[in-house]
């Protein structure tokens, strides 16, 4: 009977993706380890990831279903706020980069540097062109000035106000990357952001398909960055189960450093949202 509890308690842990699992027999408690191999523990993380409030927002149901007071002016605050937070990605880059010891894992990010620059290499141009984005539109063209030809394309106009909320995010994640281990910043970068952005991009590109008149071309930044990151997001999970093999105890910072990234980015639509009800 106690072997059977002790094997239930335990699938309930590997269900939940723990290192351990407490066990309790009157006044006596037991730790038992749970042994999970590393891709393993890193797919509960990215499980977590995916149904977490960030990527399922009713600010993104709103926007996708053009159910706010002001549906295209909404996506026109949006792209002047976001552009604030995205416009640091190469920094966030960096930062996680000099967390990293060993040369190989911040390779790995080094080309996503590269490619956040507009240098993609053949191999991806032919994945995306197959897709239908021509190559033109991307190949040399930094990051940055593909989100402001949107920005540009769906007529966003700064305002006084622009940039406060973003500002508060972009602050408060470079800061959390900034006093993190490696494995906290990986997990923040990796599984909290990179792993994570075709969730978040999915409502954006069908609302602005649905209610505005920008171009493939001019909202290319977001399927691209769907495409890409999601492949940066795989190289990083590879990276992620290594570290957890050289220590288990990665797995909780890593942990930790998703949750962060996800409830920032939570946050941020939390406050567009409230803003959007109350114009």
């Amino acid at each position: 009977m106690v072997r059977c509890l002790v094997v239930a308690v335990g699938v309930q842990a590997y269900q939940r993706g723990l290192a351990t699992f407490p066990l309790v027999f009157g006044t006596h408690s037991l730790t038992f380890p749970l042994l999970l191999p590393p891709p393993t523990r890193v797919a509960f993380l990215l499980g977590e990831a995916e149904a977490h409030r960030a990527l399922n927002h009713p600010y993104l149901t709103a926007l996708k279903e053009g159910s706010l007071p002001d549906p295209v002016g909404a996506l026109q605050r949006f792209a002047s706020e976001y552009a604030v937070y995205t416009r640091s990605f190469q920094n966030y880059l960096l930062i996680c980069m000099s967390k990293l010891e060993q040369q190989r894992h911040r390779s790995i990010l080094l080309e996503n540097l590269c490619e956040e620059s507009g240098q993609i290499d053949a191999e991806e141009l032919a994945e995306i062109a197959e897709l239908g984005i021509a190559p033109e539109w991307v190949q040399g063209v930094p990051h940055p000035e593909l989100f402001a030809r949107f920005r540009a394309a769906i007529g966003a106009v700064d305002t006084p106000e622009t940039g406060e909320i973003a500002e508060t995010w972009k602050g408060l994640f470079i800061a959390q990357l900034t006093q993190a281990g490696a494995a906290e910043a990986l997990g923040a970068l990796g599984l909290g952001t990179e792993s994570i952005v075709k969730f978040f991009y999915r409502p954006l590109i069908e609302a602005i398909k649905a209610h505005t008149n920008v171009s493939r071309r001019d909202a290319v930044f977001f399927e691209l960055h769907a495409e890409l990151d999601d492949e940066h997001g795989e190289l990083m999970l590879n990276i992620a189960e290594e570290l957890i093999a050289e220590d288990p105890a990665n797995y909780e910072a890593m942990k930790q450093g998703m949750r962060k990234a996800l409830g920032l980015r939570s946050l941020f639509c939390d406050r567009m949202l409230e803003r959007e009800l109350n114009l």
